[in-house]
């Protein structure tokens, strides 16, 4: 009931909620629910949608809101309202208890139902995560002058995870231990200045797609490294005939910016938006 209630509003692609891309399956659903709050959403004791809530950064997030086509604005009950405003009221006593003073909210662009119900009860827009595929236009990787992007190996490990987390990013690991790449394997590239390591790229592969992520120091941005670092990643995704994916988000001006010099194609946006209670 719930995988075809959330199938029929994404027919696969990425998904923030599972945070994997492709299918979701049965499996998925009994991991997310020893994770997350599942529910399902009633009216009359029939299913007409779904809520999964989970944490983001410390506070409560409703991680996804699915509603079947106009249970939004049936009313849930003889004097009880709409199915909306009694939705929102259960999810605000929950961030009450939780102590928190706002409800934040994460819809896909194409989830109307979502997006209405934050319109109506005043939502604002905080942010956006953008998935993007690819790159439509292939670029060499012109790494600046100075600097070297060299493959990490195993015994760089240590190195990497310090740079992964002095730049907040979250790093599998070099893993190269097979020459053809299959899931759960990690590629790593360090780009180089005099020996010291300024920036780092890594694609993660998982459901037979490379999840890619780079992220430069700042003493070393505005030098087209970031550029390298992901072109690099890139031409090892096309050369492994692995789909590349990657996400960011909209008010980060650099990621934006890099995304767009590469060509990168948008698949899914999620809105974040909230209210104060």
């Amino acid at each position: 009931m719930l995988l075809g209630i959330y199938e029929r509003a994404y027919r696969g692609g990425y998904s923030a909620c599972f945070d994997r891309y492709g299918a979701i399956g049965p499996e998925d659903f009994w991991w997310v629910q020893s994770e997350k709050s599942v529910a399902v959403v009633e009216i009359n004791r029939l299913a007409a949608g779904l809520l999964v809530i989970g944490t983001d950064r410390g506070r409560m997030l409703i991680e996804e809101l699915l509603l079947s086509g106009g249970a939004a604005r049936r009313p849930a009950g003889r004097d009880e309202g709409t199915l909306v405003q009694r939705l929102y009221e259960h999810l605000a006593a929950q961030v009450r208890q939780a102590g928190q003073d706002r409800v934040l909210l994460r819809a896909a662009e194409t989830n109307a139902p979502a997006l209405v119900m934050a319109q109506q009860l005043g939502f604002a827009f905080v942010d956006a995560l953008i998935v993007a595929e690819g790159a439509a236009r292939q670029r060499t990787a012109e790494i600046p002058a100075g600097y070297a992007v060299v493959p990490a190996a195993p015994e760089h490990a240590r190195q990497v995870a310090k740079l992964m987390d002095d730049l907040g990013m979250t790093g599998a690991g070099p893993r190269r231990s097979r020459r053809k790449p299959r899931d759960g394997d990690a590629r790593v590239w360090i780009a180089e200045r005099e020996g010291y390591a300024a920036g780092v790229a890594e694609v993660r592969i998982r459901d037979g797609v490379g999840r890619w992520q780079v992220a430069v120091r700042e003493a070393h941005r505005g030098k087209g490294l970031g550029g390298a670092l992901a072109g690099t990643a890139l031409e090892f995704c096309r050369t492994q005939h692995i789909k590349a994916v990657t996400t960011y988000w909209a008010l980060d001006a650099g990621a934006a910016r890099l995304a767009q010099h590469l060509g990168s194609k948008t698949e899914r946006t999620y809105l974040y938006l909230e209210k104060r209670i």
